[in-house]
C-alpha cells in the first residue's frame, strides 16, 4: 500500500460529468488516465477513477502522498454529494489513520477548487 497522508478535494468545475467524461478529458489533456482516484456524482454514487495503489494527476507536488476526489459541480452541489464524501473520507482515514483532509485551493492559490469549505462538509456542518 502506498504511504498516504492527504486526501485532496476538488470540483470538477461543471455541471455535468462523471468519471468516465474526466477521463476522456484529462486523455486528452495527455494524462495517461484520469487524475482522480474517486468521483462523486450529483446523486452520490463514488466512481473509481485511478486505483489507489497509483499515483494521481490531480495537485501537483502532493501527488504521491495522496488520493484525489473531485466532486462534479461548479459551485452547487447535493447532500447526497456530502454524505458520500463523509463515508469515502472515513473508508480513507480507516486505511490511512495520518490522512489530512485538504481542499485543492490549499495547495494553488489561483484555484478556488473545490468551492466549499471541506471541513464543515466532513463534519456535518454544511
Amino acid at each position: 500500500m502506498r504511504n498516504v497522508d492527504k486526501h485532496i478535494i476538488h470540483c470538477s468545475d461543471s455541471a455535468f460529468g462523471d468519471a468516465a467524461m474526466i477521463r476522456q478529458w484529462h486523455l486528452e489533456r495527455g494524462f495517461k488516465d484520469i487524475g482522480y482516484h474517486f468521483v462523486i456524482r450529483p446523486d452520490g454514487e463514488v466512481e473509481v477513477g485511478r486505483m489507489m495503489n497509483q499515483v494521481g494527476a490531480h495537485c501537483a507536488k502532493h501527488n504521491t502522498k495522496s488520493i484525489g476526489t473531485c466532486l462534479i459541480g461548479k459551485e452547487s452541489f447535493t447532500e447526497k454529494q456530502f454524505r458520500s464524501l463523509r463515508a469515502l473520507h472515513k473508508m480513507l482515514k480507516s486505511l490511512y489513520p495520518y490522512i489530512e483532509l485538504c481542499a485543492h485551493n490549499q495547495f494553488n492559490a489561483h484555484k478556488t477548487c473545490p468551492n466549499f469549505d471541506v471541513h464543515q462538509v466532513i463534519n456535518g456542518k454544511k
